[in-house]
């Protein structure tokens, strides 16, 4: 049996197919293997997402992620999932959810570019995003964002499975299949904003650009994304509003952009956290920086070279209207950034992941170019410097969690000091504590709501928490002594206040931590 491949070519037999899916599929988790062993250092916005996957367990059910009005409960669904079938804890069931979705959005991709491309390349191309910078690889253990890209990965793939199948049936379902993949997404995260003017581009070149158009499965990939809507409106999510656009933003935001955030999600530039909270640059040297040069100057070349393929009628259909897709959504993604006021500080480059995203389909005609020219090995080479880049530059990324080069279980990783933290509070008799955001849900997540810890200021994420806390008889303030300019960073200022107040307290040190009980 023989599965499909490009145009006028015989494709690779499916035990090929599925050996090469599953080493893709096992390179990236294997290249999560920090996060695996580092699970319980999870932040705050990661685990509530697993607070709340166990509040839909129990029968509390909200249409939007706690403490957000653009994404949707995906994640918490995966997570719950995840949890529920796998035996093992919850901070790591947290993380494999995200990285789960992950794998499936690079299935996806490789089953994409398997259409114009040979298994190798495909492959290759697909491993652009298996390993990649840490702005997007962050987002691939964070669980909130990654299953609406994954969503948006299957629609493509449904697609182009519509575009080839013979069946008139099959055809129109896949394609309504397609549209609800959209409108999940979508729902899931309303960041997907940003790739949607590039599957529109899409979708005009899959429906006029076949031999006949096809203008029955348009209607059903319509009817299909009215369906994945239904959720997002019942929910009445509030997306961006163009008024947010304007030039007047690009004097601020430009600086960042060009000297952070687009070198950093690019892999240009290394910043890597020892703790979570600092990130200071790594200057890459010697083989390193020649990697650098390199990796970035194929990338260039493919984007650029691709790009202008896509315009001209020289290459396959199917590649040109993927680069049609990704270009869209590289090209909205630079605009939105430079033209909106979203962006603050380095951290704000996830904002242009579908940078990364876009790469491997708008790179699909010049590859696909070469491989008709007999170019196959250039192809390759390419490829591989881009996918070395991006590999190094995500896996260094990791900062604090490797040693020598190795994942290793940091302190903070481990959970230990915080289930030290967790029994000296419980025996003290304490029922709830606040703290720094960045501190609060994370706790309340690993020590499983037994001492719920709702933030002190900042955005509140599930209300209960903050009422358990003021209904609470003894109570604790948390410092971390990681957070730069938090009030919750040392104790000493607070000790002063409640001496001064003449109120009782008792202090308690763990590791990074400190804790005031107050009676």
């Amino acid at each position: 049996m023989m599965a499909p491949g490009p145009e006028g070519t015989p494709g690779p037999g499916t035990r090929q197919v599925l050996v090469t899916g599953a080493l893709l599929a096992a390179a990236t988790l294997l290249f999560r293997l920090p996060v695996f062993l580092n699970a319980e250092a999870l932040d705050s916005d990661i685990t509530v997402v697993g607070l709340q996957a166990w509040h839909l367990a129990r029968g509390e059910f909200s249409l939007m992620l706690w403490g957000t009005d653009y994404q949707g409960i995906t994640a918490p669904l995966a997570a719950l999932l995840v949890e529920t079938l796998l035996p093992v804890r919850p901070s790591l069931a947290l993380a494999l959810s995200s990285v789960l979705g992950h794998v499936v959005l690079v299935l996806a991709l490789f089953g994409v570019l398997r259409r114009v491309l040979p298994l190798s390349l495909a492959a290759l191309g697909s491993g652009c995003v298996a390993v990649c910078p840490e702005p997007l690889n962050y987002l691939t253990y964070s669980a909130f964002r990654i299953w609406s890209f994954t969503l948006v990965f299957l629609a493509l793939y449904l697609a182009e499975r519509a575009a080839r199948a013979t069946r008139p049936w099959k055809h129109v379902l896949l394609a309504g299949l397609a549209g609800v993949a959209v409108g999940l997404g979508y729902y899931s995260d309303l960041f997907a904003l940003q790739l949607l003017p590039g599957l529109v581009l899409y979708l005009l070149w899959w429906t006029w650009g076949a031999a006949r158009p096809r203008w029955l499965a348009l209607g059903a990939v319509l009817a299909g994304y009215a369906v994945g809507s239904i959720p997002r409106l019942l929910a009445a999510m509030k997306p961006p509003q163009l008024s947010e656009i304007s030039t007047s933003n690009m004097k601020r935001v430009w600086p960042l952009f060009w000297e952070q955030c687009l070198p950093y999600v690019t892999g240009a530039k290394l910043f890597a956290s020892a703790t979570g909270f600092d990130r200071p640059e790594l200057r890459p040297s010697g083989l390193g920086f020649v990697l650098v040069v390199l990796g970035l100057g194929a990338f260039l070349l493919l984007v650029l070279v691709g790009g202008l393929i896509a315009l001209l009628p020289v290459a396959d259909r199917t590649a040109r209207r993927l680069a049609w897709c990704g270009a869209g959504w590289m090209g909205v993604s630079l605009i939105g950034f430079v033209f909106t006021n979203r962006a603050v500080d380095m951290m704000s480059a996830r904002y242009l992941v579908p940078v990364l995203l876009g790469f491997p389909l708008v790179a699909a005609p010049v590859l696909d170019r070469l491989v008709r020219q007999g170019r196959t090995r250039p192809a390759m080479a390419l490829l591989l410097l881009v996918v070395a880049h991006f590999g190094v530059a995500g896996w260094r990324g990791y900062g604090g969690w490797l040693e020598g080069g190795l994942p290793h279980v940091t302190s903070y990783g481990s959970g230990a000091d915080e289930r030290a933290l967790l029994a000296a509070l419980q025996q003290r008799g304490v029922e709830a504590a606040t703290g720094d955001y960045w501190v609060a849900y994370r706790l309340t997540f690993l020590w499983e709501e037994r001492i719920p810890v709702p933030p002190s200021y900042g955005t509140e994420r599930y209300g209960p928490y903050r009422q358990r806390l003021a209904s609470s008889r003894k109570t604790a303030l948390i410092f971390l002594s990681y957070i730069p300019g938090s009030p919750f960073r040392v104790p000493e200022p607070w000790e002063a206040r409640f001496r001064h107040e003449g109120r009782r307290f008792e202090r308690l040190t763990f590791g990074p931590y400190t804790a005031l009980v107050l009676d």
